[in-house]
């Protein structure tokens, strides 16, 4: 079991514990102008109090782990609704407070008649001043204490019950989320792969066949970021550093088919030997920017720029955009995808802003603390 579990369940264990503290302390609060100062511990140390907490313990948690799971979350309302009326109805017939505690510990205030009519000599009595016996009480038709308990004892661990399936409903979600997630970040590195991987190696071939001295390092550089893509980036986090230098492996060896008209420029600020984070969550708008930002016609400038502080990693990418056959307002698969990951990854704790106004795409994203923790 999680810490998070851990707690829920701790938390919901004190509520409970609570309630029924609260449910016990209600007689007493009935019973409260009782003329008897031991009241509470008479009542507390009584056997027909505790049958009177056995029987209301025994329906809540009947409702709570029996009916509501077999009858209303299986869809089965009637038969749940069944077993309320018949709940109901003993309860009336059997009115447990009324017989359990109210009769038992109840002291009606006696008054006698001598205190209300002074003693008459028997010559001069007569019958109809004489002072009406005290009526014996008599039950109620309908034992309101019993029935308001019952109800409230059914409605709060119909509550419970309910709460308790809604967040194991939204731990299902999240699960399913992460394994989307998962699934999409391994697509992703499936579609990297080969397309970068084949243009890389004909840019490597074009080197080697003109001798050129760049053919080792480039070779190597490729190696070290297929070796980080395909293990490294497996795992959940990543050291900032690893990810920073897979960035410049890939801009380095995209830097091979670019001619003297593009300029590429990028920087680093900070230290990120002991911060982590999430593999190639920056690679996609990298790469998105060396794939609209490059012409062989026109200058340009594709700038990135990642900075590091103890709470934040701030990036920045800023490219034109030439490849005016795709649609400019299009921010692509692999894009919206990371924007799923980012809100999964860093639910609360990122700040993601981009802007295409058709001639300059522009991102600018803040990941703040606590996935960013120093080890």
């Amino acid at each position: 079991m999680c810490g998070s579990d851990m707690f829920q369940t701790k938390k919901l264990w004190i509520f409970h514990l609570f309630g029924w503290l609260l449910f016990i302390s209600l007689p007493l609060t009935i019973l409260s102008r009782e003329r008897d100062p031991e009241l509470e511990f008479t009542l507390l140390s009584s056997g027909y109090f505790w049958l009177f907490f056995l029987i209301y313990f025994l329906l809540f948690y009947l409702n709570l782990w029996i009916l509501i799971p077999r009858f209303f979350l299986k869809q089965r309302p009637i038969l749940y609704t069944g077993f309320f009326f018949i709940g109901i109805t003993a309860v009336l017939f059997s009115q447990p407070f009324e017989n359990l505690i109210f009769r038992r510990f109840h002291h009606q205030q006696q008054i006698l008649p001598t205190n209300r009519f002074p003693e008459l000599p028997s010559e001069n009595f007569h019958p109809e001043f004489a002072p009406p016996p005290s009526p014996e009480r008599t039950a109620p038709a309908v034992d309101f204490v019993s029935l308001v308990l019952f109800v409230m004892v059914w409605i709060v661990s119909m509550a419970i019950r309910i709460s308790e399936q809604w967040r194991l409903s939204e731990k299902k979600v999240i699960t399913s989320e992460a394994d989307k997630a998962q699934a999409e970040l391994s697509f992703f590195k499936a579609q990297i792969n080969p397309h970068f991987l084949f243009n890389t190696l004909n840019n490597i071939y074009s080197l080697a066949v003109s001798q050129s001295e760049h053919t080792a390092p480039s070779i190597l550089k490729l190696s070290g970021m297929m070796r980080y893509i395909t293990e490294e980036a497996m795992e959940n986090d990543v050291p900032l550093e690893d990810e920073i230098t897979c960035l410049e492996n890939y801009i380095d060896l995209q830097k091979l088919r670019m001619n003297a008209k593009t300029r590429v420029e990028f920087t680093f600020t900070g230290n990120g030997q002991q911060t982590r984070i999430a593999p190639l969550i920056l690679m996609t708008f990298v790469e998105n920017a060396f794939k609209y930002g490059i012409s062989n016609h026109h200058e340009s400038t594709i700038a990135i720029r990642v900075e590091h502080t103890q709470h934040t990693v701030s990036f920045f990418c800023r490219n034109t955009i030439f490849d005016f056959n795709k649609e400019n307002n299009r921010i692509g698969v692999g894009i919206a995808n990371t924007r799923k990951r980012l809100d999964f990854l860093y639910p609360q704790r990122h700040e993601l802003h981009m802007d295409n106004d058709g001639k300059v795409f522009t991102v600018n994203l803040k990941l703040m603390s606590d996935e960013m923790h120093s080890h």
